[in-house]
């Protein structure tokens, strides 16, 4: 059980390996496009990943409209079957009915509801994790050390010793191995290169202190994770919750917007999205500064995201234009049916 959790902390979760390293790949790209610049990277990596994701929201954005627009008729549906007796053949006979009738709707106005899904946050995710993992597991996945993870414990072993003399502490335990590695390479290069000279080569080395330099943003050490006691590194938490609040509101505005009819689920709805940015800001003390950062770059550019498609794709006018599509599709299925009658 020990080794898994040493393999897990040192080179990340095995199914998600082969998304490290494509992100790696693609961070290693960026890192030498721009000489290095690892934050510069960081921000043009969330912005290539939310362009990638812009469609989907779009088409979220649409979605919403269509089913904004044909809520008067869902009413009317709901209402129509609603049945109050204590039979429940019968309240299951007038739900299959209105069940039916529902798809026929959709059917007629050639609209999906589940497109509102989770695709856009499930994209996301995907690419978060991608991204925690190069943070996470630089050594293997951005610099290429491929044989790090069958001499984790070995690696941990060599060094353990000398951390716990860092630290004045006896007993004290190495969380996430390439991370503390990045943190006090200065100290543990020697011993490194003595136990492993085949992976920690003079090549690796001065990659590795290349890139622990760039770590460091403003005299920020972003391999730390932030805690009260450390100064101004609590700023990257701070943000996290300020920008994770901003888009939250904007996007409880944006559905309002969209849906003038569900201000009853508002509250409901409002609570869970205030929840969201808190947990992250409990969260942002828990990973590396580094982490905090995406966070931060990637809520802002949600929020610029969203203001665009809310201009761009305002609720009345989207409603209209999808009326006057939806009008033009259905009569062409009339006369196709009446050509093929």
């Amino acid at each position: 059980m020990n080794s898994i959790l040493l393999a897990t902390a040192s080179n990340g979760i095995a199914i998600l390996k082969p998304l490290y390293w494509l992100f790696g790949e693609c961070m290693k790209l960026l890192m030498e496009l721009l000489d290095n610049q690892y934050f510069l990277a960081i921000i043009i990596f969330t912005v290539v990943t939310r362009l990638l994701l812009l469609p989907l929201n779009i088409r979220q954005q649409k979605t919403m409209a269509k089913t904004t627009r044909l809520q008067p008729k869902i009413k009317k549906i709901q209402s129509k079957y609603t049945y109050n007796g204590n039979d429940p053949k019968e309240r299951q006979r007038m739900q299959q009915k209105m069940n039916e009738e529902m798809q026929n709707l959709y059917s007629r106005e050639g609209h999906n509801p589940m497109q509102m899904g989770c695709g856009p946050m499930m994209f996301q995710m995907v690419f978060l994790m991608g991204i925690i993992g190069i943070i996470y597991y630089p050594i293997s996945y951005v610099l290429g050390a491929g044989t790090f993870a069958e001499n984790a414990q070995a690696i941990q072993d060599t060094i353990l010793p000398i951390y716990r003399e860092l630290t004045g502490n006896a007993d004290a335990k190495i969380t996430y191995l390439q991370l503390n590695i990045l943190e006090n390479f200065a100290a543990y290069k020697d011993a490194l290169q003595d136990a492993f000279p085949k992976i920690f080569t003079e090549s690796l080395c001065a990659d590795i202190t290349t890139y622990r330099e760039s770590m460091n943003l403003f005299g920020l050490d972003m391999t730390a994770v932030p805690h009260w006691k450390d100064g101004l590194i609590v700023i990257i938490p701070i943000l996290c919750l300020v920008t994770s609040l901003g888009s939250s509101l904007i996007s409880t505005f944006i559905q309002k917007k969209n849906n003038p009819a569900a201000q009853q689920q508002m509250g409901s709805m409002m609570m869970m999205m205030l929840m969201m940015p808190f947990f992250s800001f409990y969260i942002s003390f828990k990973v590396t500064a580094a982490v905090g950062f995406y966070w931060i770059i990637s809520n802002i550019v949600a929020i610029l995201q969203q203001l665009f498609i809310f201009k761009q794709y305002p609720p009345k006018k989207t409603q209209a234009r999808l009326m006057v599509e939806n009008t033009i599709e259905r009569r062409s299925r009339e006369e196709n049916i009446k050509k093929i009658k």
